[in-house]
């Protein structure tokens, strides 16, 4: 009776194995926005509030399209459960071209930015510094979609540490860059907020460049993307596409609605959105490790589902939920008792951290749902199964969370409006729904995985990715 925990225990281990060094790179990545907030807030208000406003829109369209790549790293991890690694360097190449194709999309959108937040009547104090913000940032998108797609095949391929790595070194290069682009050096005056954006463009360059060297001078050259070029497969990228499209759109469904909630934020005032920025840094960063988990069952259910391992990848899902539950209820935790001195590392101003400090009351309670419902898609993922989850989050953000949240933030009904609060409220119900029905979800793909498992095998015999080289 003891093959039980034991296959559990090892599980957790190869678990382990591949998100630690996902959860040092989220950590460092979600850190870098942190930086931001905190130069920014420290050079002012206004400032803080124009990053703000800018993240909003700049993170929901990027994670759109970095989520529509993340089809190459399950695509990637099951080729190589199924023993055809050789396959996987030339499915990468194919995302590049569809990668160049969303970078250019993205840039012509955050160049023409400032009518957008005109119409929504944010504080215009807000409106230049964040218009020039994503300005100089969508200098940098081109690079960053690159590099996506070759961490991803890192990933698919169960190599995590590059990322790890990249972003450490990334991180330790932009405390100083952004602080001289905002407060100046010398002779150079400073750029305030925008400079937050300029350093952004620069760090995305450098990571491309790392990690280009990093899959030259690793086992993952194995996978001879750089071997060639070559011509779009359009059979290959739309097969990309259909996959992660809808993995691309479950994240923008959700990243969307936060911003959305950020930007009816801006009407309640500077200090509002300050406070809310902060809470919304302090709980992406417990949110960091919950999603390096998800990522993590991402390779281990696709690998094992490549290789006809049903029985491993039903392992890999119960062990990444419970690991992912359990650091959600360590953060709420840390959250109920530390936040009054995290939010004085942030501002200065009273009122903001009066307010922040209530908001990450509400954190606490928003991370235990959001632990476990990141942690699902990223399992389903490992599935491929994205258009129900994608259905899912829609109803649970878009028809149940906004339509509270607004109600409970303007008021409505005879309902007076709490503020920024209420809006708090209506994030944590949205969540909370995700969470169930994912969770649902998720228990029937895992129920069915002999069936899935059977497609995938009858599908690699039927046919090949690409021409191997």
């Amino acid at each position: 009776m003891t093959w039980f925990p034991v296959s559990y225990t090892k599980e957790a281990k190869r678990l382990g194995i591949l998100a630690g060094p996902l959860i040092v790179a989220q950590l460092s990545q979600m850190g870098m926005g942190v930086i931001d907030v905190v130069i920014a807030g420290r050079y002012g208000a206004v400032d803080l509030a124009g990053v703000g406003l800018g993240s909003s829109l700049f993170w929901p369209l990027t994670l759109l399209l970095t989520g529509t790549l993340m089809a190459v790293t399950p695509t990637v991890a099951q080729l190589h459960g199924a023993n055809r690694t050789t396959e996987t360097g030339p499915v990468a190449r194919q995302a590049l071209w569809m990668a160049l194709v969303l970078a250019l999309l993205i840039f012509a959108v955050l160049q023409n930015v400032e009518p957008f937040f005109r119409w929504v009547n944010v504080d215009p104090a807000a409106i230049p510094i964040a218009s020039q913000y994503l300005g100089d940032f969508s200098y940098g998108v081109f690079a960053m979609l690159g590099y996506y797609v070759l961490k991803n095949l890192c990933e698919g391929l169960g190599f995590t540490l590059p990322s790890m790595v990249i972003l450490l070194f990334a991180l330790a290069i932009k405390i100083p860059l952004t602080y001289v682009l905002v407060f100046g050096f010398g002779e150079f005056e400073g750029l305030g907020g925008i400079g937050c954006g300029r350093a952004n463009a620069i760090i995305m360059w450098f990571q491309l460049i790392c990690i280009v060297i990093a899959i030259q001078t690793t086992r993952i050259r194995l996978s001879k993307v750089f071997q060639k070029i070559e011509w779009p497969h359009f059979s290959t990228i739309f097969s990309l596409a259909k996959l992660g499209l809808p993995m691309g759109l479950t994240i923008f469904v959700e990243t969307s609605f936060f911003s959305v909630v950020t930007l009816l934020v801006g009407k309640l005032g500077v200090n509002a959105v300050a406070s809310h920025q902060i809470a919304m840094s302090v709980g992406g960063l417990g949110f960091m490790i919950p999603l390096a988990l998800g990522m993590a069952s991402t390779i281990r259910v696709g690998t094992n589902i490549g290789a006809n391992r049903v029985h491993a990848a039903r392992r890999s899902v119960v062990v990444a939920m419970i690991s992912s539950i359990s650091v959600g209820l360590i953060v709420a935790s840390i959250l109920l008792l530390t936040r009054h001195q995290i939010v004085q590392l942030y501002s200065t101003n009273s009122e903001v951290v009066l307010l922040a400090a209530h908001l990450l009351l509400l954190c606490a309670i928003f991370q235990l749902f959001d632990s476990s419902q990141v942690t699902a898609v990223g399992s389903l993922r490992g599935a491929k199964d994205a258009k129900i989850p994608m259905l899912l989050a829609t109803i649970s953000y878009w028809l149940i969370g906004m339509p509270i949240g607004i109600v409970m933030a303007f008021g409505g009904f005879g309902f007076a409006g709490l503020g920024v609060v209420g809006f708090w409220y209506g994030m944590i119900i949205g969540l909370a729904c995700a969470s169930l029905l994912l969770v649902l979800r998720l228990r029937w793909v895992t129920n069915n995985l002999t069936v899935l498992s059977a497609r995938f095998t009858t599908m690699q015999q039927a046919q090949k990715t690409l021409p191997v080289d």
